[in-house]
């Protein structure tokens, strides 16, 4: 799982130490539903059926979340860079990278 902290769009894995973050606001998969870019990546994520078995999307749909509000409208170079390190038991990468592209349709 990652939590998106300070900058927006700024990441971190969810063992970085409280007291590296601060004062700063973070946002965990609990919460990024009610941001704009998590909304959006979240509808996709339904929309397109991505889930199978739910080990890897916390961390899926935070990074999502995160490059969207980084670039809102990445390429395929983009999107791998950012999902680099989240790794898919089932496989999935084929419908996340079609619900993030999804997600950033929404963007406008």
């Amino acid at each position: 799982m990652r939590c998106v902290y300070g900058p927006p769009g700024r990441q971190a894995r969810s063992l970085l130490p409280l007291s590296a973050i601060g004062a700063r606001a973070v946002t965990t998969i609990e919460g990024i539903g009610a941001t704009s870019n998590g909304m959006k990546v979240q509808q996709a994520w339904l929309d397109l059926e991505v889930v199978q078995c739910g080990y890897c999307q916390s961390g899926q749909i935070m990074s999502a979340a995160a490059l969207l509000t980084a670039i809102p409208h990445p390429d395929d170079a983009d999107i791998d860079a950012a999902m680099a390190g989240n790794i898919c038991r089932c496989g999935t990468y084929v419908r996340i990278r079609q619900a993030i592209k999804r997600a950033a349709q929404q963007a406008g």
